[in-house]
């Protein structure tokens, strides 16, 4: 068994907003205890009393989570400026948190010391974790990457990056228990038999020509087919102007059959070199995109039909995790809403369901090592027994 208790409030004072999420939590509990769980918290309305008021209304229960451009749950919906809280009680899962900070120094250490803290506090086998990121401090795919070594092979790493309601702005927050950062990574993990199925879907359709990236560092593409990367651009796109998030990059990378997006921040004219939010190996295969709102909400419906049917065959689906980006609020406008909608109708409305939208989003990308990190795309984690 497997229960996820979802409180989501966005009242003005984030005192009452936390009380009321405490309140609708212990109601769904019904008596259980919870182990764990994920705060998701405006960044205007954070502050560590709320997770402090959680652990006191909850004695012994581990509590992570950061700062989010959004959030959404089965309980209220797509909301902005409010808090959700999602409590995980189980009788034969494991549900530990940590916390590592100090990303810009030493990445391997900070998601070392997370991973030590989830892991030592459980004997079962890990299976999949959540994890949130700070993700302008160091390429986050360095921290995948360092969260991968640090972990057993096998775990499987979804979430996001710490956001806040401003479009690319920082410091954004995360926090476990009594410790906040600006720097950190905060991990969520799951151990014994849990059944999942994560998944990503972006939407965004394919135009032109493809390229392959000759030459790059993290979050700059200097050569694609060894001639400057604005080149293979100038032809559709003026990438001389401000961030183009309508057209990212689809990325497919050596020895992968599934692409994931590159978001396109700017380039430098001196050089002929393309910014992007996250890194893209040399040998990996670009090409532009484009989407309208239908394209964006069907990627969406995309990646939660495929987590029903991927989901373990004799298993119970019993809890949902969503991680959207904050540029797909951005552009869906007024019906990012949808969204939330569209993962309701998927799963019914007694299916508990929580989430918040990212700077960069985290799944696994089939055919590579470790999950990568993603731009502009909705992932689901569908979770049970």
């Amino acid at each position: 068994m497997l229960r996820m208790a979802v409180g989501h409030s966005d009242d003005v004072d984030p005192g009452d907003a936390i009380a009321g999420a405490i309140e609708q939590c212990r109601i769904s509990l019904g008596g259980l205890v919870p182990q764990a769980g994920i705060l998701v918290s405006a960044f205007d309305s954070f502050d560590p009393v709320l997770v402090a008021t959680v652990r006191e209304a909850f004695p012994g229960v581990a509590v992570m989570g950061s700062t989010s451009a959004a959030e959404v749950s089965s309980v209220n919906g797509f909301q902005e400026d409010s808090v959700a809280l999602a409590l995980f009680a189980s009788d034969s899962v494991d549900v530990t948190v940590g916390l590592g900070t100090g990303l810009g120094n030493d990445v391997d250490a900070a998601c070392r010391s997370a991973a030590s803290q989830a892991l030592a506090a459980t004997r079962r086998d890990p299976k999949v974790c959540v994890v949130l990121t700070e993700g302008f401090v160091v390429d986050p795919q360095l921290t995948l990457d360092a969260m991968a070594r640090a972990l057993p092979d096998g775990v499987v790493i979804v979430g996001g990056g710490s956001s806040r309601r401003d479009l690319g702005r920082t410091p954004t927050y995360q926090f476990c228990n009594d410790r906040v950062a600006q720097d950190g990574v905060a991990m969520l993990m799951f151990s014994g038999p849990i059944a999942y199925a994560a998944t990503i879907g972006t939407g965004w359709r394919t135009v032109g020509a493809t390229g392959t990236v000759t030459r790059s560092i993290h979050g700059v593409v200097h050569e694609i087919d060894g001639r400057p990367a604005v080149e293979f651009l100038a032809r559709y796109l003026d990438v001389t102007g401000p961030a183009s998030y309508g057209n990212p990059l689809a990325v497919v990378e050596v020895g992968s059959d599934e692409s994931y997006l590159r978001a396109i921040l700017g380039s430098d004219p001196v050089v002929g070199s393309l910014i992007l939010y996250g890194s893209v190996p040399v040998g990996a295969t670009v090409q532009l995109t484009t989407a309208n709102t239908e394209d964006i909400l069907a990627g969406t419906k995309d990646a939660l039909a495929r987590a029903r049917s991927e989901f373990p065959v004799g298993s119970r689906p019993e809890a949902v995790l969503m991680f959207s980006c904050s540029v797909r609020r951005f552009l869906l406008g007024s019906r990012t809403k949808v969204e939330a909608e569209l993962s309701r109708a998927e799963f019914g409305s007694s299916m508990p369901m929580a989430g918040m939208y990212c700077s960069g989003e985290i799944g696994p990308v089939r055919g590579a090592a470790t999950s990568r990190f993603l731009n502009e795309t909705f992932v689901t984690l569908l979770l049970g027994t």
